[in-house]
């Protein structure tokens, strides 16, 4: 069982401190937008899941702040890389079922 909440502040934790490194900084608002499309698409049940956490970090920071941005799930540390590969590992088990 994955705990969205958790997953999605791992995530953006880890997306603050890359852009901090990178002298980017993200309002309170923007980062709020940033959660709520995480958790948009991670409350969905795994059929309908179309994107990956990368991929929705990727298309908000491409549109909000700079087309050349692209993170990849190293990028955003070793919290957010393991639970980028257990919810990968929790949705292949859900569909080998």
């Amino acid at each position: 069982m994955l705990d969205i909440n958790s997953f999605t502040l791992i995530l953006i934790e880890g997306l603050i401190d890359y852009l901090k490194k990178n002298q980017i900084e993200l309002d309170d608002e923007t980062i709020v937008e940033i959660k709520e499309n995480l958790q948009k698409e991670f409350f969905l049940s795994f059929e309908k899941q179309t994107k990956t956490p990368t991929q929705i970090i990727n298309i908000f920071l491409q549109e909000h702040l700079s087309p050349e941005l692209n993170i990849t799930p190293k990028d955003l540390g070793e919290n957010a890389l393991a639970a980028i590969l257990n919810w990968g590992i929790l949705k292949a088990k859900y569909f080998e079922s």
